[in-house]
This record gives C-alpha cells, structure tokens and sequence, in this order.
C-alpha cells in the first residue's frame, strides 16, 4: 500500500520544478498524467546535446519518473475538452504556466473549479503572481540573482552563482508539502484550492536564517571571499570539509591541532581563534592524507566529511546503506540509477516504481478510461488534437 493511493494528479508542467512537484506525489503512489504537447513533448525530453538521450534526457527521466504520458494539444479545442474531462477525475492539477498563458488555454483556476471544486490547483511560477516581474519567464539562475544569492562575488567582483538548481530542487518539496496541506484542508472542508509557489520566493526561504534585518542592527553581510572556509587540501591531494561551528567543536579542533593554549586558559572570542586555529589546521592535514585525517578530526566529534566527484557518489557506502539510490531499467537508456525518494515512511514507503514514460505511451489507455471510444480516439489523431 502507497500512502497516496486513489489520489489523481495533473501535470501540465515542463522543465524542472513542476515535473519534480507531482514526481514527488508519484512516489508516494498518487496516479501521475503527464500531459505533453504532440510531438516535441516536454521540452525537458531533449535538455542534453547528446544525441543519444533524444527525447529521454536524464533530466527528465528522473524528474518524470512513475507517471504515465497523454499527448494533447493544448491550444485545440478538443484538445481543451480533453483536459477539462481529466480535471472533472482529478484531485490535483500541477502547471508552471504564466497565467495569461493558462486563461487563454481554458486552463485557469476559476474555471476547472467550476468543473471540479475539488480539485486542489497547484501553479509554479519563476517570480510570484504580482509585481513588475509576474509576467515575465525566468530559470532558477535568473533567481538566484534577484534573490540575493549571488551577491557573493569573486576578486574581481564577478558574482557567484550557487553552481547547483537548488530552487529548482526545493521548489518541488514545497509544492507537495502546499499540496498535501490543501488535500488535509479538503478532507474537513469538502472544497479544493489554489496553491501557489515561486523559484523566487523559494530562494527567500531557503535563506531566512541569513535573509533577516533588524532596524537597529548591521545590514546583512556581504561575502566577498574567493574560498570557502573549512575546505582543506590533505597531503594526498583530496579536499575536505571541516565545519568547527560552535565553542564545543572549535575548541576540540585546536586541541587536536595543539592550539589548545587558545582555548584553555578562561573565555576566548570564537571569531578570534578560529581564524589561528583554521590556519594551523591547514598546514598539518598536508603532512596525511584526507583518510587519516577525517578519521582523527571526526574521533574529536569535530563535524567533517569527504568532498566527492559526482560519480564517487554512487559508491559512497553511506548513501548506499541509506538506499537513496534505485536502478531502474529504460527502454532506450538501459539501466538508469535515480536518487530515490528522500522521504522514508514506516509503514507507507514510498518508492521509484517506473523511469519516465515514452512522449503518448498512455494517451489511448488514459482517453479509453475518459470514455472515448476508437474511433473519436482516431478523429482527434486526424484533427492533430492528441
């Protein structure tokens, strides 16, 4: 048994952080439709230049996974009655279309909750619904930098970008907790509701502990170093991460490093002796390598950890221990491994049950449970319309 069971879901969404809402919904067991554009499909499908993963990037058969594929054309009216017909079945509709976009597709809240009060509506946007930039596209980069996170910069004051999606990420986790809160809401109220998230607004939240003023405090920081502090280089060449961030852990670092006459002779500045202490930790973890010293460095209870390339992931005994890794078998791409569902249940897990769907493979099966018999199934064939 899945946890979401018996739960129908829309996606309408391309890319990244809508396909990722209702992935997550997926694994829980909800039903998941994708529906696509004839043809071209998702434009996700074809995100890598390698000619191999035509129409089955990685990107999306990870983002897609455990969904079922319909094509529709959207901007036909048939097209719109078929999707107004799957609203009318469903609990949950997920897009990332602006919203002039989705009124004028007939895709509009007011609308489908005529159809289907029910029905809980979930819209990803890149800024949020108001302001000068609500009508405007955007991918997470473009957020990163509107939302403060490239205000740390390089030498030669060029911004940093994060060098990973996050928003795009985390988007999707917030989208399902809104969606899951909205379905709760439903089970007491008998009615559906609009949910809304922004890439934007995500970045924000992703930084409220740093994202914070007070009226009679400093402005916030500006980070303006090229390195990142704790990263060290071992004799052997490998990086590693030490984070000392408390009195407790700074403390037993330099103990270990023999500073210790820093910290042991009455109350001390943390600020001020990480500094000498970070300094000697740098030159001591070149005369061993990065093995010997993670060992030494987590013994003192001091936070630290290995820094890894993307494909020693695979094989780090910690992630496979925690089974955050599941391969599934593609019908072009061979054998495919995911990062499973972060979320465990005890008596609900959920699971990657499926890679992500060929472009149509669902569309007769899904239209003959609506009712349509084969041949008004073939006259939206010929009318271009799926």
């Amino acid at each position: 048994m899945y946890a979401l069971e018996g739960i129908r879901v829309l996606d309408l969404a391309q890319h990244l952080a809508g396909p990722g809402t209702s992935m997550y919904l997926g694994d829980q067991g909800a039903e998941v439709i994708k529906i696509e554009p004839p043809g071209t499909g998702d434009a996700s499908r074809n995100s890598s230049p390698h000619p191999f993963y035509r129409g089955n990037s990685l990107g999306f058969t990870v983002q897609n996974r455990n969904k079922k594929s319909i094509t529709v054309d959207l901007r036909t009216p048939q097209g719109q009655e078929v999707v107004q017909k799957l609203a009318a079945t469903a609990d949950v509709l997920v897009h990332n279309l602006r919203a002039a976009a989705a009124k004028r597709l007939c895709l509009d809240y007011e609308r489908l909750a005529k159809i289907n009060p029910r029905l809980v509506y979930a819209s990803v946007s890149a800024y949020g619904t108001k302001g000068p930039y609500a009508d405007k596209g955007g991918y997470d980069r473009i957020l990163q930098g509107l939302g403060g996170l490239m205000a740390r910069r390089l030498p030669d004051g060029e911004p940093v970008t994060t060098g990973v999606y996050a928003s795009d990420g985390a988007t999707p986790m917030l989208m399902a907790f809104g969606i899951m809160v909205a379905l709760w809401a439903r089970e007491k109220t008998g009615a559906g509701q609009k949910v809304e998230g922004s890439l934007l607004h995500t970045w924000l939240a992703l930084q409220s502990g740093q994202m914070s003023m007070a009226s009679k405090g400093p402005p916030p920081e500006r980070d303006n170093s090229a390195r990142t502090p704790g990263v060290f280089k071992c004799g052997d060449g490998v990086y590693i991460n030490i984070a000392a961030n408390n009195d407790r852990q700074l403390a037993s670092l330099a103990r270990l490093v023999g500073m210790g006459h820093l910290v042991d002779n009455g109350p001390w500045v943390h600020a001020e002796v990480r500094k000498p202490v970070y300094a000697e930790v740098a030159q001591q973890l070149l005369t061993g390598s990065a093995q010997q010293w993670l060992a030494r460095v987590q013994a003192a209870d001091v936070p630290a950890g290995p820094i890894l390339e993307r494909d020693q992931v695979f094989k780090e005994p910690q992630i496979l221990e925690n089974e955050m890794l599941t391969t599934l078998e593609h019908p072009v791409l061979g054998p495919v491994t995911f990062t499973n569902t972060p979320i465990h249940l005890s008596a609900t897990p959920g699971k990657v049950r499926t890679p992500g769907p060929a472009l149509g493979e669902h569309t007769e099966e899904i239209l003959r449970e609506l009712g349509y018999s084969v041949a008004e199934i073939t006259g939206l064939r010929d009318q271009k319309a799926i």
